[in-house]
């Protein structure tokens, strides 16, 4: 593996940091970034199905062993960061890179027998067997001798040679250790420094036993992965908890909250459904709501913004918006209850639903999605299909058939207006008319 490579799942976590923190990726997607930002580096003829068994693999082990987890299963392949940042703005990221230069440091400074038996702790770890470490003379230049069962079935005895150099190992002790191995026997060097570049030429040689060369760089990875020199240490952390806030009716987000921020009055309903009853339009004009609403989804999908960030984004890019409840209700009351964003912790996130909207964002996408996640477009849409409805009548309508109470014509408007947004609604002469033949998406 090439110097400053790493291994699949740390890879996995810098290119979900890097490109997509606040939304999942496919596994295969994740793999490509990381191929194409060089993280990773592999002669395997499925290097995705690896990466997904490896994210696959980590929650599960995770999960049982009580460690805080680094991944999330969103579902149909995808992943993201079980914390999309730090919540401390990077404290927690210098006092790891300060541990990390702490262990390089003592690392140099240990006891080279010392150095072998931490390496052949390391490659227990791993999953090796009868790691031993070999006498410390005569030895032939091996240092540590382990065997690695793959799938119960093949054994691969391996003889493995430290360097706990400045320097970096050339190809000359590539060659060397090759010339000392036995009979079956594959070689593993690891060093605290680095490899020249004919070592890994010689080293990934395919005509000649391989070689495996694990740099200084990638052992302090998988000392840390392993928790070999360093520990984890779990923090009490409190942050605020949004989504479990939020007025719930029998499964739905009540219109009270909504209302409250917009400055309307509050009523209640008998509804007894799970969809949302709480849905507002977006800055930018009536004809715009879907492309605010795109706009912010990407927004949130590549920065996992804190929901004050979020605001003072909204603010910043909707010229007409300069209320803080204003600019929140458009992320509760619009982005939540279409059920394409959620919070965690503090951070906002893009949902398995936001997710594959953002893989084709059309005005039929974001159709089907209002009819699954709002209550009252599947009764609209069934109405107009008969015939043409004035907002009254469509109130009245509502009323009877949601058990909503509402005073206004506000949340008819609302759903109307998106509707228009999505093509499939027109107001010709005060009433609405279907643009074309469109089925019922939802389910009542």
């Amino acid at each position: 593996m090439p110097s400053g490579q790493l291994t699949f799942l740390q890879a996995a976590e810098r290119v979900l940091k890097d490109h997509s923190p606040g939304s999942p990726l496919h596994y295969k997607k994740i793999t490509d970034l990381a191929k194409a930002d060089g993280l990773i580096s592999t002669a395997g003829l499925t290097p995705d199905q690896t990466m997904g068994a490896q994210l696959y693999t980590d929650i599960k082990k995770r999960a049982a062993s009580g460690k805080p987890q680094r991944f999330r299963q969103y579902g149909k392949g995808l992943f993201g960061l079980a914390t999309p940042t730090d919540p401390l703005g990077g404290a927690i990221q210098q006092q790891n890179e300060k541990v990390r230069s702490k262990l390089r440091s003592t690392l140099a400074e240990l006891d080279p027998q010392a150095f072998e038996h931490l390496i052949a702790l390391l490659l227990t770890s791993l999953g090796f067997e009868d790691a031993v470490v070999t006498k410390y003379s005569g030895d032939g230049g091996i240092d540590v001798r382990a065997t690695l069962t793959v799938g119960g079935v093949t054994e691969v005895k391996t003889a493995v040679q430290v360097k706990r150099w400045a320097k970096n190992v050339s190809g000359k002790t590539v060659r060397e250790l090759r010339g000392g191995l036995g009979p079956h026997e594959r070689g593993l060097i690891v060093t605290l420094s680095d490899f020249t570049p004919d070592a890994r030429l010689e080293g990934a040689a395919s005509d000649k036993t391989p070689i495996t060369l694990i740099d200084g760089e990638r052992l302090l990875n998988l000392l840390i992965e392993y928790e070999i020199g360093v520990r984890s240490k779990t923090v009490e952390l409190l942050e605020l908890d949004e989504d479990s806030l939020y007025p719930i009716q029998n499964g739905a987000v009540d219109e009270g909250s909504a209302a409250e921020s917009q400055g309307l009055p509050v009523t209640s309903s008998h509804y007894i459904g799970s969809k949302s009853l709480a849905l507002w339009p977006l800055p930018g004009g009536r004809h715009a709501w879907k492309a605010a609403l795109d706009q912010m989804l990407q927004f949130i999908a590549g920065t996992a913004p804190s929901m004050d960030q979020a605001i003072d984004w909204v603010i910043q890019n909707f010229e007409k918006v300069s209320s803080d409840k204003v600019a929140k209700s458009y992320i509760t009351s619009v982005l939540r209850s279409f059920g394409l964003v959620e919070t965690q912790g503090e951070q906002i996130t893009v949902t398995l639903t936001g997710a594959s909207y953002l893989e084709d964002p059309t005005p039929h996408a974001l159709l089907a999605i209002a009819c699954q996640s709002v209550a009252g477009f599947d009764e609209i849409i069934e109405e107009l299909g008969q015939s043409p409805r004035s907002t009254s009548e469509l109130l009245v309508l509502l009323r009877e058939s949601l058990g909503v109470t509402w005073e206004t014509d506000t949340q008819v408007q609302n759903r109307l207006g998106w509707l228009e947004n999505t093509g499939t609604a027109q107001l010709d002469g005060g009433l609405w008319y279907l643009t074309e033949s469109v089925e019922t998406l939802g389910a009542n």
